[in-house]
């Protein structure tokens, strides 16, 4: 029993060293990361005067100056006086939209450009400290090109995770020239979805108000496949049909449904859900749906009608071809006509309030960043000021860290390799000019190296748009 005992103490004092591990045997070190402050994703105590060591495009040793052997040939990125941390996910954005008023015909107009475009928004993201990117939905032939672009080093952008096409129930697309699918019954559910998984997605996405029973044939086939389903859904009673049908991840909860509060017994279902998963770095947290609130969304219109020069700001002439500028400022010319603006300012109090209420029962664990990035006003990227909008509605700095790092990794399952800084993961990080444990808003203006892939990138120092 003595012996059980005393290997339960070194084992546990082995969980709080820091995750330095020796380098693999052989492996030449191309790139080393020395002196700055690591935060590390999981959530412990931030390691001081860190050494990171990539090999490629994996990290292969984590630990601290004088304690790690940094070999001559290695570049060295010097983080004194800094911050490291896991590179940022955004869990809600739209390549083939950028911020445009007007949406629904945005797409069809630029159909020929949309390379461009998504080159044009993907740069943007990555020089913001994104190294991950989730598309809710878009043109998928144009995005796996765009993907394969990227990871060739041919363009400049994150990692991306994409849905392709977005399922509706209701016939808003009869036609699928928005590539928006169209579904009436389970056995229709499950024909689209298989369609839209042989296009080669990472995840689901659905739209609107369902019956149960169609929601069903859309998530259990998914489910089948391994694939998550995601869903943008207005109202708590869609929530609950949500929630009962397996939907994984609810978005624009808070955000887009009436100006109302919800009950105990809604918060207890959004919290826990019907069959509770587990979740969190030690897998013992059981939780329902994993929660994207998207405030940004909202707070993008209220940003623009109390600030109008906002759509006069150089820094977005500069991003897009000139075509597509031209077309997105003549858009943004009355904002006070983009009819998804109406009552912003109000429907943000309400969301905070429901977001403060949520985190209070609980919810913590569930809470993932997401923007619904390239939504009218929504210019790419505000992930950091969403980031500000979580921390204010009641999660610590490091929770509001995790939620943009390793609990988006969580969520599309791939913590294995991506979401925290740590030896055998890939070798995607953010070093900022700051401490955003003291001060979130360092993340959006602050970021001074970006590295993806075991690439180093250089943001520009320019303007903020905020």
């Amino acid at each position: 029993m003595f012996k059980t005992k005393i290997a339960a103490i070194f084992l546990a004092l082995a969980l709080l060293l820091p995750s330095a591990l020796p380098a693999q045997e052989g492996a030449e070190i191309d790139l080393a990361v020395v002196g700055g402050r690591l935060i590390d994703g999981f959530g412990g105590t931030p390691l001081p005067n860190a050494v990171i060591l990539v090999s490629g495009n994996r990290i292969v040793e984590v630990g601290q100056v004088g304690m790690v052997d940094i070999p001559a040939s290695a570049a060295v990125v010097d983080s004194n006086g800094m911050t490291v941390l896991p590179g940022l996910w955004e869990s809600h954005g739209h390549l083939f939209h950028a911020a445009e008023g007007d949406p629904q015909s945005f797409p069809a107009k630029f159909r020929e450009r949309a390379p461009a475009v998504m080159a044009a928004v993907a740069k943007i993201n990555l020089m913001s400290g994104i190294t991950s990117f989730r598309d809710t939905g878009g043109p998928i032939e144009q995005q796996l090109q765009l993907r394969a672009d990227i990871e060739a080093g041919e363009t400049v952008g994150p990692r991306l995770f994409l849905a392709g096409p977005i399922l509706r129930q209701e016939a808003l697309d009869p036609d699928g020239s928005r590539g928006e699918y169209y579904i009436d019954s389970p056995d229709s559910a499950r024909r689209v979805t298989r369609k839209v998984l042989g296009l080669g997605v990472d995840q689901i996405k659905v739209y609107g108000f369902w019956d149960r029973e169609i929601l069903e044939g859309v998530t259990q086939t998914a489910h089948e496949a391994g694939i998550g389903v995601d869903a943008d859904v207005r109202h708590i009673t869609a929530y609950r049909t949500a929630i009962e049908a397996g939907v994984d991840r609810l978005h624009h909860v808070f955000t887009a449904d009436a100006l109302s509060d919800y009950s105990d017994a809604d918060l207890r279902l959004l919290i826990r859900g019907l069959k509770p998963a587990a979740a969190g770095p030690m897998a013992n947290i059981l939780r329902g749906p994993w929660i994207l609130p998207t405030i940004e969304m909202r707070m993008a219109y209220a940003r623009v009608l109390a600030f109008p020069e906002l759509i006069d700001h150089p820094s977005l002439a500069r991003q897009y071809p000139p075509d597509v500028y031209e077309h997105l400022r003549e858009s943004w010319e009355n904002p006070s006509s983009v009819p998804w603006g109406i009552g912003a300012p109000e429907r943000i109090k309400v969301a905070k309030r429901k977001l403060a209420h949520f985190i209070e029962a609980g919810g913590r664990e569930q809470i993932v960043a997401g923007t619904d990035a390239g939504a009218p006003f929504n210019f790419h990227s505000p992930l950091t000021r969403e980031l500000r909008n979580l921390h204010e509605a009641g999660l610590t700095a490091m929770e509001t860290i995790q939620a943009a790092t390793l609990r988006p990794a969580q969520l599309q399952g791939v913590q294995e390799d991506l979401g925290s800084v740590s030896a055998g993961k890939l070798a995607d990080m953010v070093i900022v000019d700051g401490d955003p444990l003291r001060d979130v808003s360092v993340l959006q203006h602050r970021i001074a190296v970006v590295i993806k892939d075991g690439e180093v990138y250089r943001p520009g120092h320019g303007a903020d748009t905020d």
